[in-house]
């Protein structure tokens, strides 16, 4: 079984993200983490496996992604497993990528 997060479903305005963080400016990866990514991954039951799609995304900023993601694996070692067993869906294989090192090179929070 699999649970989809569709980006652009949670929010038309983060079709185009923002900064890495909510005082440089609006749809900030932090924004989306703390207001999307983490509540949905929170209803995550095991045996499901998340898949986040980026359909209808048009920019693709590394602090986004890394506060987002990497953000959100630091968090909890929950979260980080889930984002590690994540599908990522309609997104370029090279920010895939990123992502994924983003996540795996994420230390929890001190």
């Amino acid at each position: 079984m699999e649970k989809t997060l569709a980006i652009c479903g949670v929010s038309e305005k983060f079709r185009y993200q923002g900064p890495r963080y909510k005082r440089l400016g609006g749809t900030s990866g932090e924004e989306f983490r703390d207001e999307h990514l983490v509540p949905w991954l929170r209803g995550i039951r095991p045996g499901v496996r998340a898949a986040i799609d980026f359909a209808g995304t048009k920019v693709y900023g590394a602090g986004f992604l890394e506060e987002c993601f990497g953000g959100a694996a630091r968090a909890s070692g929950q979260n980080k497993e889930k984002l590690a067993a994540a599908r990522f869906l309609n997104i370029d294989p090279f920010w895939e990528g990123k992502i994924r090192a983003f996540i795996r090179e994420a230390e929890p929070s001190a």
